[in-house]
């Protein structure tokens, strides 16, 4: 950090008068600012883990600065907890849904991490701080999205990123977020479907020179009538040395998923030597 426990004091009071987002303690917080009916089904405890895994005071703080520059304006509710971020529901100063990625600051995570970030050539002087980690993770995220989203793939917008915090296009129609492909019981147009979803896996590879790492239809939104890719923080460099096992393993993934639907698959080996060929 480029300043003292003292001066955190000091801009972190600043901040609570200016922009009202910084209340006494985290509690207050979450009574004003997180929809609890969107996480009704989470006991109160597991609730308040939930919160608390990222809500920790120096991402409070940078939240707060977020709003005094005018660059969110509130948080308004949780979309999805996952093991690395939870995912909220806002608002920017023009009252446009915004999603916030927040990712949380554990030590464990961070090592599962860096499996993905080294041999990363884009990547040098990887840190040891856990916080650092993090944040460089959420970067990757960011930059993976701004290489797809220029490669006219079908992603979130990329907005802002800070330390911990990524900014990107809401996928959803007002307050209700769209839901991923794995929760459609007999998804329309099945085979446009599967054509969409394989042309994002190649044209990522050949274009925006990425692999995803975590492709699968727990990870894809479906969005009028189109799939939409999300949740690429583990989405490395073709040159990775663990690109093509990771290509290897989205390609299967989309494959059993797709299985057992009614429709006729591409032969996944040969798929596979075309997204590569152009690279060898």
């Amino acid at each position: 950090m480029n300043f003292d426990e003292e001066d955190f004091e000091y801009e972190k009071k600043e901040i609570n008068k200016e922009s009202g987002f910084l209340e006494k303690n985290i509690d207050n917080m979450i009574k004003k600012k997180i929809d609890n009916k969107r996480i009704k089904n989470i006991d109160k405890t597991k609730k308040r883990a939930v919160i608390e895994a990222v809500f920790d005071e120096r991402t409070i703080w940078e939240l707060g600065r977020l709003i005094k520059n005018d660059i969110i304006h509130h948080i308004e509710g949780i979309i999805s907890a996952g093991k690395e971020a939870n995912v909220y529901l806002g608002y920017d100063c023009d009252e446009k849904e915004i999603a916030l990625k927040i990712y949380k600051i554990d030590n464990n995570i961070s090592k599962w991490m860096r499996n993905y970030i080294i041999g990363d050539p884009r990547f040098k002087n990887i840190p040891n701080n856990t916080s650092k980690i993090i944040y460089l993770w959420a970067t990757k995220e960011y930059k993976n999205l701004k290489r797809a989203y220029k490669s006219d793939l079908k992603v979130p917008k990329p907005i802002y990123v800070k330390k911990n915090i990524l900014i990107m296009e809401y996928i959803g129609i007002g307050p209700n977020p769209a839901p991923r492909l794995k929760d459609i019981k007999n998804p329309p147009n099945i085979g446009n479907i599967m054509e969409n979803i394989l042309q994002f896996i190649k044209i990522l590879y050949q274009k925006a020179n990425l692999v995803h790492g975590d492709l699968s239809e727990f990870n894809i939104l479906f969005h009028n009538q189109t799939p939409i890719m999300i949740d690429i923080s583990q989405g490395v460099s073709i040159h990775h040395p663990k690109a093509e096992i990771f290509l290897v393993r989205d390609i299967k993934n989309i494959f059993n998923y797709f299985e057992k639907f009614e429709i006729v698959l591409p032969d996944p080996e040969t798929f596979y030597y075309e997204i590569i060929k152009t690279q060898k």
